[in-house]
């Protein structure tokens, strides 16, 4: 379960991304901040998230990997690669999670953005799926130890039985320990 929460915030994020670009891109060729800033018409205006759009103004020239001014499939493809293998920033997580993100997903969101530094385990600003799902199991254990704390090896009893088969000297013998 741990591991599916790390994929689901990321994939989440991706998928917002993704969804994003192509109701701006509207068929063209590649997505020009002209066109980020001023979509062709009123409906793309509105469906597309804001916080999105403003994303993609601050980071245009993060993701325009080849410089030629226009985001196309393959500089999103090369940024997705990169988010899911560098992982994201605090920033990064917050403004391509808040599209749709409810339920479920918005309480994950919630949890990463007020344990980040904490999740972000080797310090490099960003953190990963693996980070994520690490710290989800270690909160799990930590959950464990305290509603189950250690049993005490020396509290345990000890029972020993022997079977005897036949009262004859031929017989066979059974021992068993049983622990509890």
């Amino acid at each position: 379960m741990a591991n599916l929460l790390g994929t689901s915030l990321f994939t989440g994020a991706i998928s917002g991304l993704n969804s994003n670009y192509l109701l701006l891109l509207n068929g063209a060729d590649g997505l020009t901040m002209d066109k980020i800033l001023n979509p062709e018409n009123e409906s793309i205006r509105y469906t597309v998230n804001q916080t999105f759009r403003s994303y993609m103004m601050t980071n245009f020239n993060q993701i325009d990997m080849d410089g030629d001014g226009k985001l196309n499939v393959s500089d999103i493809n090369n940024y997705v690669t990169r988010l899911k293998t560098q992982g994201m920033t605090y920033q990064e997580l917050s403004q391509l999670c808040a599209n749709g993100a409810g339920g479920t997903m918005s309480s994950l969101l919630d949890t990463v953005l007020s344990n980040f530094t904490e999740i972000d385990t080797n310090h490099d600003g960003r953190i990963t799926q693996s980070e994520i799902n690490a710290y989800r199991i270690n909160e799990q254990i930590k959950d464990v130890k305290e509603k189950y704390p250690k049993i005490n090896p020396t509290q345990m009893s000890m029972f020993y039985e022997s079977k005897v088969d036949s009262p004859d000297s031929t017989s066979s013998k059974e021992d068993k320990v049983f622990n509890t």
